[in-house]
């Protein structure tokens, strides 16, 4: 069951038709645990086939939001991108470097050349996410199903909306 609560910043009440269909109606006590961009309600003890059956419900979210956004970005159309993604454009530049140039040690780096002069300027991205910071799972069921890594990357430097309605 999927529902949509308005987030007031302050509480967020659970209706009893989710607590009736999780089962969490029968729990005195209800453990929360966050996870990045999510919130987990579950039992605060449970049997071990109670365990597993939340272990199996989380195991199917995960693949259906990777499925999901597997729909979004599409097939590759045999592009040289997706083609033996083996490494990433990470750049790697010394700290004293980075200080000099005023750019914070964690920041992601990107690279352009100057025409006609053999020079490579780098610089710090104006992007928050690229390719390099996916999970290696999510580029290998990627690479095996088809799906486009290119358009994925795309969409993570955009930063576009890829799940709900904006």
């Amino acid at each position: 069951m999927k529902m949509i609560k308005k987030n007031t910043g302050t509480t967020i009440d659970l209706p009893i038709e989710i607590l009736k269909a999780s089962d969490l109606i029968s729990s005195s006590e209800i453990e929360l645990n966050t996870i990045e961009n999510a919130v987990v309600a579950m039992k605060k003890t449970m049997n071990a086939m109670e365990l597993i059956r939340l272990a199996e419900g989380l195991k199917n979210l995960s693949e259906d939001l990777i499925v999901h956004l597997a729909e979004v970005c599409g097939g590759c159309q045999d592009c040289s991108y997706c083609q033996g993604l083996e490494e990433y454009d990470e750049i790697f530049l010394p700290d004293y470097l980075l200080e000099e140039a005023g750019i914070p040690k964690d920041a992601k780096l990107c690279a352009c050349t100057l025409e006609d002069s053999g020079e490579i300027l780098v610089m710090q991205a104006d992007y928050s996410y690229d390719i390099a910071d996916v999970p290696q799972f999510v580029i290998d069921i990627f690479e095996i199903s088809g799906i486009c890594i290119k358009e994925l990357e795309e969409r993570l430097i955009m930063e576009d909306i890829v799940y709900g309605d904006e």
